[in-house]
This record gives C-alpha cells, sequence and structure tokens, in this order.
C-alpha cells in the first residue's frame, strides 16, 4: 500500500512541479530540470517536462491552468518570504484539485495492477479509497493540515491482507473498520448506479449550497465515529 500510495505520490508532485517549471512559475531555474528514475519502474512514470507533456498532457495542461491563474493574480503580502496573492479561495482550490485529480487518473491507469499492492485486497480498498476522495473533491474539500489529518484519521494504519477480505483483524480499530466501511459505500453504490451516483453528486456540488451540504455528508461518513 505505502509504496503505491508513494507512486501515486508521485504523479501529484511531479505534475505540481514540473508544471510550475513549464508554466514559467518557477523562474530562476535556467536549465533543464530530470527528476532521477528508479529504474525498475522506469516505464511507469515521467521524469522530466518534455517526458509528463509528451505522456500525460492532460495532467500538464491541469498543473499550467493552476500556475497561470497564481500567475495572474497579484502578490498583495508576503509571509516568511512567501508570496500572498489576491485569489479566490474557491476558484485557486478547485484549480489545485484539478491537477490532483489528473495526476491521480494517471497513477490508477499505471497501477491498478494487484501485483503492485499486497493484496487484491489491499487494491480493492484503495481504489475505493481515492473515489471517495473523487467525490471529495467536487465539495471542493478544504485541502489545509488540519482537514487533511481529520479525513485520514481512520485510514488503516498497516497493509490490508486477503484475510481481511471478510472479517478484520483484531488490530484493526473501530474507526478504522468505520473510515473502510464509508469509502465502500460510496464505491458499490457508484458501481451500481453505472457511475451515475458520482455524475450527480458532481452536478449538485456545482452551488455553494450543494457543496456545503456535500462537506456535511461527507464529515458524517467518513469522520464519524470519532474514537
Amino acid at each position: 500500500m505505502y509504496q503505491v500510495s508513494n507512486g501515486i505520490g508521485f504523479y501529484v508532485l511531479a505534475t505540481y512541479f514540473l508544471a510550475a517549471i513549464e508554466s514559467k512559475f518557477l523562474r530562476a531555474i535556467p536549465y533543464e530540470i530530470e527528476l532521477i528514475p528508479q529504474e525498475e519502474y522506469r516505464s511507469k512514470f515521467c521524469y522530466s517536462v518534455a517526458e509528463c507533456r509528451a505522456s500525460y498532457p492532460r495532467a500538464m495542461d491541469r498543473g499550467n491552468d493552476f500556475f497561470k491563474y497564481l500567475l495572474s493574480r497579484v502578490v498583495v503580502s508576503s509571509v516568511g518570504g512567501i508570496p500572498k496573492y489576491n485569489v479566490d479561495e474557491d476558484t485557486v482550490i478547485r484549480y489545485m484539485w484539478d491537477v490532483h485529480q489528473a495526476a491521480v487518473d494517471v497513477g490508477k491507469s499505471q497501477l491498478s495492477d494487484v501485483s503492485f499492492y499486497s493484496s487484491e485486497t489491499e487494491r480493492d480498498f484503495f481504489m475505493d479509497f481515492l473515489l471517495a476522495v473523487e467525490f471529495s473533491v467536487a465539495t471542493l474539500y478544504r485541502p489545509y493540515i488540519n482537514s487533511t489529518a481529520e479525513f485520514l484519521v481512520g485510514f488503516p494504519h498497516r497493509p490490508l491482507t486477503d484475510q481481511d477480505r471478510n472479517v478484520l483483524a483484531s488490530d484493526v480499530t473501530v474507526r478504522e473498520k468505520a473510515f473502510m466501511s464509508s469509502v465502500k459505500f460510496f464505491s458499490r453504490t457508484n458501481e451500481a448506479t453505472g457511475g451515475l451516483f458520482l455524475t450527480v453528486w458532481k452536478i449538485a456540488m456545482t452551488s455553494e449550497a450543494g457543496r456545503a451540504a456535500g462537506r456535511f455528508l461527507i464529515k458524517r461518513l467518513l469522520l464519524i465515529p470519532s474514537l
């Protein structure tokens, strides 16, 4: 699990970093950047602006949209040398999540095989979790430290085994069991409706009232019980 989540995380971080270079958001880099590859996974990732642009143009486009939006803003202050822009919070969060989801979609397409996971049960949970995140993204869930830590408080503390598929081991906490049941609810309901659940959810999240209700439901399903 941790190897694969790091792999998905690589796509997200690499997309942000390389798109920041390509969009000229990072202006003081006078040479070409290439990330150091892990040779055993060389074909699964991209390591430079040119490679990622050629292989995953949609993800790079979303990254460019995000940084070009920031470049279009005016710096109004600086905290510890970090500029603060006159951005609209919802707009910048929407751009940020668009990059995140595009990069996750790439990672899922490359790392869906069970051989990348500790077990089939682990792979299924991870895919359920990523779908639950997509539901959360539609609400413009705030990606701040406290809210992110709160969101992940029930995440399993260890990789799952196939013995956990039907009966979870005694070391899995009540909070973790509730979290896994919640992410499975999103996945199974969406599957049963042929993807209509997510489609209707995204439509409902186009209004501020809908997003507020959506964030409330996410908290109820994923963050309770809080033990």
